[in-house]
């Protein structure tokens, strides 16, 4: 029979590549699986800390066959998975940029977050059957405030700012709000004129040799050269 692995041992034989997505609590219960096949049957229960100068995780192992003990998931434990994947990602970022990708141009200039409040309204019931599992609702929650904040990438169409409701008609006076953003975005888009870019020489003569746009890739028609995408709508500035 061959010996039991050490905790050291299948922590230095397991790595970022052995988990499809690169997710800390996927690694750690590969690990906790590995022990499991590795050495016994056990139970584990998994108990997760936020004290930094405490370790980040404890495994309680109790086994049929010996006396509980403990494996400790320290920092230093964890640390080469996190460059590991810093490293990972790093790769993913260098690739998905790389020109001629074929990556989507999916920049959001204009993102909305919103916050609904609610308060609990006590409310009364019958109560039902005795001799059935049931549920008892004692209070109900009605919806009486937003908070909503415009980040704008482009203060010239639309300045980021932030809005506030409360009162009656909580969900109607969002939606009502929100299209009144919409529309006046899209108007100020369409109404959002640019002088033509003045180049100097050099860009003067990049222009000129250029065969397709740096920013998205594509090639320019013949005899149809523009100095300026609007990479916002797609068309010509």
């Amino acid at each position: 029979m061959a010996p039991k692995k050490t905790f050291e041992d299948i922590i230095s034989e397991t790595t970022i590549d052995d988990i499809e997505e690169p997710d800390a609590t996927k690694y750690i219960n590969l690990l906790k699986d590995k022990i499991v096949i590795d050495q016994f049957p056990l139970k584990i229960k998994i108990i997760i800390t936020s004290e930094f100068k405490t370790p980040i995780a404890f495994d309680r192992i109790e086994s049929h066959y010996s006396n509980p003990a403990k494996v400790v998931l320290t920092q230093n434990n964890l640390s080469k998975f996190y460059d590991d994947l810093i490293d990972k990602f790093k790769a993913w970022v260098d690739q998905f940029q790389e020109r001629g990708s074929g990556f989507d141009f999916n920049d959001y200039l204009f993102v909305i977050y919103c916050d609904f409040e609610a308060c609990n309204i006590p409310m009364q019931s019958c109560t039902p059957d005795p001799d059935k599992s049931y549920t008892k609702p004692i209070s109900k929650q009605e919806i009486n405030s937003y908070g909503m904040y415009v980040h704008s990438d482009y203060p010239e169409i639309y300045k980021s700012q932030y809005f506030h409701y409360d009162g009656d008609d909580v969900v109607k006076k969002y939606v009502e709000k929100i299209m009144s953003i919409f529309k006046k975005i899209t108007y100020n888009i369409k109404h959002n004129k640019k002088d033509k870019p003045i180049l100097n020489k050099y860009e003067e003569d990049e222009f000129q040799e250029a065969t397709e746009c740096y920013i998205c890739g594509k090639e320019f028609e013949e005899n149809n050269k523009v100095r300026e995408h609007d990479h916002l709508l797609l068309n010509i500035l």
